[in-house]
């Protein structure tokens, strides 16, 4: 489509916007990648992309207070079957904080020993509750990105998927985390093993272990979104470039998380109420960004090709 002719009595906002359509129509024909990303993101803006990130960030932000019980149980569990690291809290809390709220104190981590399995189970409950919705928002998000249309719902059946498919993202989840820990921990101990722990960068060289690790672990994880989560019997080659796309853009998100962390850490403020809201716009951020990679991963030539005709550009 040519860009329209230039006439001095049509309104200026007309005249700019119908310049910039036909400008950005050039640019999706003469530059394959930027149309591939304008197909994602009108798939995304179609199927209500922000609607159901904005689910998706309820009941997983919803999910941490009952990690939080979980975690508290946890060390509950443990400082229960061990009486000697018990007595060492208590005479540590008592030293810094004598008196009677150093006493106080004392006795609210003896009651939350003693309730730890209580804890643990209720957070166990509302865990599994808030991670089997946070799956239904994913679910339906994520099929209505790679279909392009929504689809009949199955209560039964769509629950039990959800349920399958958060253990296998739990799983992938743990595994991931404890191979880039693992590794990085191990790299370093056999750096340090061979003395080669304060050579001039080896540094950079384990950082960088580190990165290609998280890089692996969220490739995994991305390929079970595209796999599992829209039920696809596309091949994992084919799905791969998806995957490495989210895996790279969640990665930059993290370090972005990161830095924002840091800005805050300076007030106090800032740190008591940014905090949350940090989580929370974190999480809506990256259920967008798994939302417009499935869509982006959708229109993959070796994707699309074998499901459906390639929609032509707007103008063609």
């Amino acid at each position: 489509m040519s860009e329209p002719p230039s006439d001095p009595d049509r309104p200026f906002v007309t005249r700019l916007v119908d310049g910039t359509l036909a400008r950005v129509d050039r640019w999706r024909r003469r530059l394959p990648w930027f149309d591939h990303l304008a197909r994602a993101g009108g798939r995304y803006s179609r199927m209500d992309g922000d609607l159901i990130a904005a689910g998706v960030t309820y009941f997983a932000f919803l999910s941490l207070v009952p990690v939080v019980l979980l975690v508290a149980s946890v060390a509950g569990l443990v400082l229960a079957g061990n009486r000697p690291l018990q007595e060492q809290i208590s005479a540590a809390i008592l030293e810094a904080v004598p008196g009677e709220t150093g006493e106080f104190l004392v006795r609210q981590i003896d009651q939350a020993i003693a309730s730890s399995g209580v804890t643990g189970l209720v957070g166990a409950v509302f865990f599994l509750y808030a991670g089997l919705r946070t799956m239904d928002k994913l679910r339906v998000g994520v099929r209505r990105m790679w279909t392009g249309r929504p689809f009949e719902a199955d209560f039964l059946k769509d629950n039990l998927r959800d349920l399958v498919a958060f253990v296998a993202l739990v799983v992938v989840g743990l595994l991931s985390l404890a191979l880039t820990v693992g590794a990085t921990t191990a790299t370093s101990w056999v750096l340090d093993r061979l003395g080669l722990g304060d050579v001039p960068g080896v540094g950079a060289l384990t950082t960088v272990v580190g990165i290609g690790l998280a890089l692996a672990g969220d490739t995994a994880i991305f390929l079970w979104l595209l796999k599992v989560v829209t039920h696809t019997r596309t091949e994992l080659r084919a799905l791969l470039p998806g995957a490495l796309f989210g895996a790279v853009g969640f990665e930059i998100l993290k370090v972005l998380g990161s830095l924002y962390l840091t800005v805050i850490s300076v007030s106090i403020s800032a740190t008591a109420f940014g905090g949350a809201v940090g989580i929370l716009v974190w999480i809506n951020v990256v259920s967008r960004y798994a939302l417009f990679t499935t869509a982006w991963t959708a229109f993959l030539p070796a994707v699309r090709a074998p499901r459906e005709p390639v929609e032509q550009p707007v103008g063609a």
